[in-house]
């Protein structure tokens, strides 16, 4: 089954009923982990406890939503070290499905969606994700177009300065943003010297933390 234009609508205001009617459409069972704050506005997910086949309707409910003002998307896993590379390769098909290219990459085009149609969402903190330069350019062009966007949060995401450069051009020109953390993104000297050129055209900002 196909959800109608009606349902998108109205699910756009809200994300509870809209989750749970894409959950009953794939016929799977809605995650108290993803309603547990929704009342308050907020969605805030540790990502490595959702199955592959559970993203979908988290996806497809965030990339419409009009109606939340926090959207955190957090992942803690860390890869064990071994030596053993039988071992590895088998703990690295364990991996959480939030560390895969392409949930990643569909997550942040649904957040990239979610900014540009929302009114309220102030608050974005992505912890811990794997972040490519693809990921970080299409999140810049929802960063471009929010109305509301006032924080970003890429905690422990460790762009590097290269990454960084790509999402100094969206900080620079965003419409909204004074406040920011970077803290554990693996930057160096150069990366506090883009950050710098950025301060000097936002004098507004009110934190930055690295």
């Amino acid at each position: 089954m196909i959800e109608s234009v009606q349902a998108r609508h109205r699910g756009a205001f809200n994300f509870e009923d809209h989750y749970d009617n894409l959950c009953a459409l794939q016929d799977s069972a809605p995650l108290s982990a993803v309603k547990a704050h929704l009342p308050q506005g907020v969605l805030d997910l540790n990502g490595d406890r959702v199955r592959l086949n559970d993203w979908q309707p988290i996806i497809n409910s965030l990339r419409i939503n009009k109606s939340l003002n926090f959207v955190a998307l957090r992942s803690y896993y860390q890869m064990p070290q071994e030596e053993d590379e039988k071992r590895a390769a088998i703990l690295r098909r364990k991996l959480p499905s939030i560390r895969s290219k392409e949930i990643t990459h569909r997550l942040i085009k649904a957040m990239k969606e979610c900014l540009v149609v929302s009114p309220c969402l102030s608050c974005v903190e992505l912890q811990g994700l794997s972040l490519r330069d693809r990921d970080l350019q299409m999140l810049v062009k929802g960063i471009l177009r929010s109305a509301a966007l006032r924080h970003l949060s890429l905690e422990f995401c460790r762009i590097g300065d290269q990454g960084l450069e790509i999402l100094c051009e969206g900080l620079k020109n965003s419409k909204n943003i004074n406040s920011v953390n970077l803290s554990g993104c693996s930057l160096s000297s150069r990366g506090a010297e883009n950050l710098a050129s950025v301060i000097k055209v936002k004098v507004y900002f009110v934190r930055i933390i690295i």
